[in-house]
C-alpha cells in the first residue's frame, strides 16, 4: 500500500512539474517572448509616490534602505512591500494594459532585489541542474553566481561567479541574495557566504558556513539568509542524503536526509565570521524568520512536524524552552515552508513537498504557545489529488490576512485571522501558482501579484494583479516564461520583475 501511494505521488509530481518544465525549457531555448518597447529606452519619473520619496542609502537598520533589499522584504517574510503603490496610484482608474520587455542571459536565476534607482542584482546559477552544463555561458551556469543589472537599458553589467558546484559535485540550490543595511550585497548558495561589492563585483569576503560531522560538505545548502537586529545575518542548513548526486529541487524532494538535523548560523557581516550556531532537533526544509517581540529577538524555525523558536541576544542564539515545539504538521502532511510574522503570531503553511493530505495553515502566538489555530482552506478542492505548495504566504500586518494557494488545487485563497477566533476564507479565486506574491500599496488597498499557469500550456503562465480586498482580477500581464518557485520582486517606478527558469528576467510595467 505505501509503495502504491509513493509511485502515485512520484507520478502525479512528474506529470503536473516535472515533466511540463523538462518540456518547456527544450521548446523556449529559442522563443522569443514579447517586447513592446525597446531595450534601451529609460524611465523617466517614478510613477509611484512612496519609491520616488525614497533616498537609497545605507542605514543602521537590518536591510538597506530600498524597494526590495531582501526577497521577503523585511526579516519577518511578510512578502508585503511598503515603499510601493496600488495599481491606481499608478496608473489611475480603469482598464490597465501591461507591458512587457525582457533579457536573457541570466541561466538558474533565483531572485532579484533593489538597490539603488538604476540597480538590480540577481542570484543565478541555483535553480537548475548543474550536470548538462560544461560551461558557464547565457544559457548555463557551473554553480551560483551573482550579477548587477542596469533597470533602464536591462544590461547586464557584470557577473561574478561564487564557486563551480558541478567541479565539486555540490548540491546547487537556492540561496539568496539581498542588500545588507551596510550598503553590501550578501548572497549564501550552498554552504558557501559571499560579501561583494556592488559597484564591481569583487567579492570582498567568503566564508565556508558550518556543515554536519560526518558529512561531505557539497551535500549541505543553507537555503536563504535574514538579518537580526544588530546588522548579523542569520542562515539555516539542510541535507541530502550521502552518496546522492542529485541536484537543485530534485535533491530537495527526493534525497533529502531526514535524519540530519538542520544548523543555525549566526555571521558577522564586516568580516564574515561566525559568531554563533546551534543545532535544530529536526530537518528544516523552509526558510527561517526572526523579529522582536516584547523586546526579545526570536528565530522561529519549521522542522519536519514542530515549530521551534530560538532566543538570539549578544552574539548567542539558545533554544527557547519556554515556548513550543509546536506542532503544525500532521498525519500525512509534508514540512512546510518559512513561518511568517503575521503581529502577535507567527504563521506556518505545510505541503513544500507533494502530500496525499490537505494544506493547513497554523498559527501560534508568539505570547502563548498554548493559543494555536489550524486551517485547511482548500479541503474541499478536489479536482486533483494531492497537494503541494513551494511558497510561503504573504502576509499583511495591517489587515490580519493571509494570502495561501495550492498549485494542485488550482486555488488561491484571502484567509482572515482573528486572533480569538482563528482563521476564516475572506474570498477564493482560481489560480496555480508555486512563486512567492507580493503585496504592494497601502493597508487600506493593498494589490496582490502573483502567477498563474496560463492553461492549457503547462510551460507558460500570465501574472495577474487583484484586488487584494476582494480578490477580483484587475490586470494581466502577456504570457510568459514559467517561474516556478520563484519571487515575484517589486522595483522602483512600480515595475515588477519576474524571473524564470530558462535565463530570463521580465521586467513588467503598468499602463
Amino acid at each position: 500500500m505505501k509503495k502504491s501511494k509513493k509511485a502515485f505521488a512520484a507520478l502525479v509530481l512528474v506529470f503536473f512539474v516535472f515533466l511540463p518544465v523538462a518540456i518547456f525549457l527544450i521548446w523556449d531555448a529559442n522563443r522569443t517572448f514579447y517586447t513592446d518597447f525597446t531595450l534601451h529606452e529609460t524611465h523617466g519619473s517614478d510613477r509611484c509616490f512612496r519609491s520616488a520619496a525614497l533616498a537609497p542609502e545605507p542605514t543602521a537598520a537590518p536591510w538597506y534602505l530600498t524597494v526590495t533589499p531582501g526577497e521577503a522584504f523585511s526579516s519577518e517574510r511578510t512578502h508585503t512591500f511598503p515603499h510601493t503603490c496600488a495599481l491606481h496610484e499608478i496608473a489611475g482608474a480603469g482598464q490597465y494594459s501591461v507591458h512587457a520587455r525582457t533579457i536573457k542571459g541570466l541561466p538558474g536565476i533565483y531572485n532579484v532585489v533593489t538597490r539603488n534607482r538604476g540597480e538590480l542584482f540577481a542570484l543565478g546559477g541555483a535553480t537548475m541542474a548543474t550536470e548538462p552544463c560544461e560551461h558557464d555561458g547565457d544559457l548555463c551556469a557551473t554553480g551560483p553566481y551573482a550579477a548587477k543589472i542596469d533597470t533602464h537599458t536591462l544590461e547586464i553589467l557584470w557577473k561574478t561567479r561564487i564557486h563551480d558546484a558541478k567541479q565539486d559535485g555540490d548540491w546547487d540550490y537556492p540561496g539568496v541574495i539581498g542588500v545588507h543595511g551596510n550598503g553590501y550585497v550578501y548572497l549564501v548558495n550552498g554552504y558557501h557566504m559571499a560579501k561583494i561589492d556592488p559597484a564591481d563585483g569583487a567579492i570582498v569576503k567568503r566564508l565556508k558556513l558550518p556543515t554536519p560531522q560526518g558529512q561531505k560538505p557539497g551535500d549541505t545548502v543553507y537555503n536563504g539568509f535574514s538579518i537580526l537586529s544588530d546588522g548579523n545575518l542569520v542562515a539555516k542548513s539542510m541535507t541530502r542524503k550521502a552518496g546522492a548526486t542529485a541536484d537543485s529541487i530534485k535533491a530537495l524532494l527526493f534525497y533529502h536526509d531526514k535524519a540530519v538535523p538542520s544548523i543555525i548560523a549566526v555571521v558577522e557581516p564586516e568580516d564574515l565570521t561566525l559568531v554563533a550556531q546551534a543545532e535544530v532537533d529536526e530537518p528544516v526544509l523552509g526558510r527561517i524568520s526572526n523579529t522582536v517581540f516584547h523586546d526579545t529577538e526570536y528565530i522561529y524555525v519549521s522542522g519536519v512536524k514542530n515549530l521551534f523558536r530560538y532566543i538570539y541576544g549578544n552574539n548567542t542564539l539558545t533554544r527557547d524552552e519556554q515556548w513550543g515545539p509546536v506542532p503544525y504538521c500532521a498525519g500525512r502532511q509534508k514540512p512546510g515552508t518559512a513561518p511568517a510574522i503575521l503581529g502577535d503570531f507567527v504563521v506556518v503553511q505545510t505541503n513544500f513537498q507533494l502530500s496525499s493530505a490537505a494544506l493547513s495553515l497554523t498559527a501560534v502566538s508568539q505570547a502563548d504557545d498554548t493559543r494555536v489555530f489550524h486551517f485547511e482552506p482548500f479541503a474541499d478542492r478536489r479536482w486533483l489529488p494531492g497537494s503541494l505548495q513551494w511558497s510561503l504566504p504573504a502576509v499583511d500586518v495591517e489587515n490580519d490576512r493571509v494570502y495561501a494557494y495550492d498549485f494542485l488545487k488550482g486555488r488561491l485563497a484571502a484567509i482572515d485571522l482573528d486572533a480569538e477566533g482563528g482563521f476564516s476564507t475572506a474570498w477564493m479565486a482560481k489560480q496555480r501558482s508555486l512563486s512567492f506574491a507580493a503585496l504592494t500599496g497601502p493597508p487600506e488597498n493593498r494589490t496582490l501579484i502573483l502567477d498563474d499557469a496560463n492553461l492549457p500550456s503547462p510551460t507558460t503562465v500570465r501574472v495577474i494583479w487583484r484586488d487584494a480586498a476582494t480578490g477580483r482580477a484587475l490586470a494581466k500581464s502577456p504570457v510568459l516564461p514559467q517561474g516556478f518557485g520563484l519571487p515575484i520582486t517589486p522595483g522602483f517606478d512600480g515595475l515588477m520583475y519576474y524571473p524564470s527558469h530558462n535565463g530570463m528576467l521580465t521586467e513588467l510595467r503598468i499602463q
